[in-house]
């Protein structure tokens, strides 16, 4: 809804228009990435990934519902994340990467899945990625 407001405002270059989202909003990134796979230029995520085979339903996507991204996709993952396992994100860094889509994955030692959505580090890294792939 969001990408078809910022259409009809006229004015909103939408070549270059990202997605980025955390915890939920990254499982929305990943469904919207992938549903949508030529309206947006790059995305990144914080505590975010697709759900494994063995659990059928969820908020988290299944790697059936990612198979569309085609964009440049960044994420960022706490290795202490009790919230969204990190192996949510290392499936769908498999995922990607069997696909042959441009991606990264930053995995940060000791934080939780609250501490990686602000960290300075992650932060700076989606700006870098961002920048890459034309945002600015």
């Amino acid at each position: 809804m969001t990408h078809d407001l910022l259409k009809q405002l006229g004015y909103v270059d939408m070549s270059r228009v990202a997605l980025h989202g955390h915890s939920m909003g990254a499982y929305l990134d990943v469904a919207t990435a992938s549903a949508y796979p030529t309206d947006f230029r790059v995305a990144s995520h914080t505590g975010g990934g697709v759900r494994p085979a063995q659990i059928v339903f969820g908020p988290a996507p299944s790697p059936t519902q990612a198979a569309g991204i085609r964009i440049p996709f960044q994420m960022h993952h706490g290795d202490a994340d009790a919230t969204v396992p990190l192996s949510y994100d290392m499936r769908l860094d498999s995922l990607l990467a069997a696909m042959g889509v441009e991606h990264q994955l930053y995995v940060y030692a000791g934080e939780d899945h609250l501490q990686v959505r602000t960290d300075a580090t992650a932060l700076g890294r989606i700006r870098v990625w961002y920048a890459a792939h034309g945002m600015f």
